[in-house]
């Protein structure tokens, strides 16, 4: 893979590099760029400090997110410049040791995609699976199936509400969990949807739910908002960027039953005005601007230096290579995709008694390599 990025980057001879995350690929065409005296935009959308707890075994997160967060701050400080999609996020990596300012890129929605048009009284029936009733409130949440998205919550508000029916549209490991938790006659898990399916999902539903705090931005809100359904969701930092509470939906405290029920019944009774709001809010938000901005960021950092090689991206390649070590040995072998129904009673590795502790062993030997290399 590596070589396939060093042939593409020689061969395509870019103007800027833009960075996305913080993975293995990215960090290499940094390096990459550096060596060429190529300019580097950065843009960082997920929270993995967040994430990599909830994710890692509890023992070796705090290690495993020290890790994280240095070849995070490594990389972000070499960059030209730095963008993210929310303040409240750009404060974080602020916190974490981001010497130079990071900005905040205004994402859009198609606007013509999702729209209060594709509103289908057959999508509608789909979404009911077979329970529907003209006087029943469709929800509907969207996202990926896993434990941070906390859709479990959504079932104590449907306990509160029995003319509710909530339709969860999206797929995931933590699927055959949460199935069971749900009563049949007032849920549906109608799978993975997208394009014009997806976009009547939204609009022929009449109230947006969702229960995660975990998201940096939260497309799913702007994509609801823009086809003309109210958001009721947890309170979160995600939403500052495009949302007032009571404007365009309500908010509960996080956790909060009896919070969220009234958010939800604030919605209900002011649905019409709601409506409106969220469908103006959303046409302000366009993939257009959002272009526009970060095409000016390019021209801003693109410069008309010679592609001469550039020492420092030694020092580049030696982190990289020494930070996905790391991650190899201390992140990757304690990651828990989902937290299963039913832990497996019989497994061929853990049956050997000497599995975990080779693990342990190359473990500490490379903690030790790596701990000699740095001092």
């Amino acid at each position: 893979m590596q070589y396939g990025i060093l042939k593409a980057i020689l061969d395509f001879k870019p103007d800027v590099v833009h960075c996305v995350e913080h993975s293995p690929a990215a960090t290499f065409c940094a390096s990459v760029a550096i060596c060429l005296n190529i300019p580097i935009v950065w843009s960082s959308h997920t929270n993995l400090d967040y994430y990599i707890p909830l994710y890692i075994k509890p023992f070796i997160a705090p290690f495993s997110l020290s890790i994280y967060q240095r070849l995070r701050r490594t990389f972000l400080n070499l960059a030209d410049f730095n963008l993210t999609v929310s303040s409240d996020f750009a404060n974080l990596l602020l916190e974490n040791g981001i010497k130079q300012e990071v900005h905040v890129w205004r994402t859009g929605v198609d606007s013509k995609l999702f729209n209060p048009t594709y509103r289908s009284q057959e999508m509608r029936c789909r979404m009911f699976n077979g329970h529907y009733s003209p006087d029943k409130i469709l929800l509907v949440s969207v996202g990926r199936l896993s434990p941070e998205k906390k859709f479990e919550f959504l079932v104590e508000i449907l306990k509160n509400f029995p003319q509710a029916f909530l339709c969860i549209v999206g797929g995931g490991p933590y699927i055959e969990h949460l199935k069971p938790l749900f009563p049949e006659k007032q849920a549906h898990f109608i799978g993975f949807l997208q394009g014009a399916e997806l976009a009547s999902a939204y609009a022929s539903a009449d109230y947006f739910v969702y229960a995660s705090v975990s998201e940096t931005f939260g497309q799913v809100y702007l994509e609801a908002m823009s086809s003309g359904i109210p958001i009721v969701a947890a309170e979160g930092k995600q939403m500052k960027e495009f949302f007032k509470d009571g404007v365009h939906g309500y908010t509960w405290r996080p956790n909060d039953v009896e919070d969220a029920c009234q958010a939800l019944q604030k919605a209900i009774n002011k649905r019409k005005v709601l409506v409106y709001n969220c469908r103006q809010n959303a046409l302000n938000h366009s993939w257009n601007s959002a272009a526009n901005q970060v095409e000016d960021v390019y021209f801003k950092v693109k410069n008309d230096k010679k592609k001469k090689f550039n020492l420092k991206g030694i020092y580049c390649f030696l982190n990289w290579f020494v930070l996905q070590i790391m991650i190899l040995l201390f992140m990757v072998p304690f990651m828990n995709v989902a937290k299963p129904v039913k832990k497996s009673t019989h497994s061929k590795l853990n049956s050997l008694p000497s599995f975990k502790f080779c693990i342990s062993l190359l473990s500490l030997v490379a903690f030790l390599g790596i701990f000699i290399s740095f001092c």
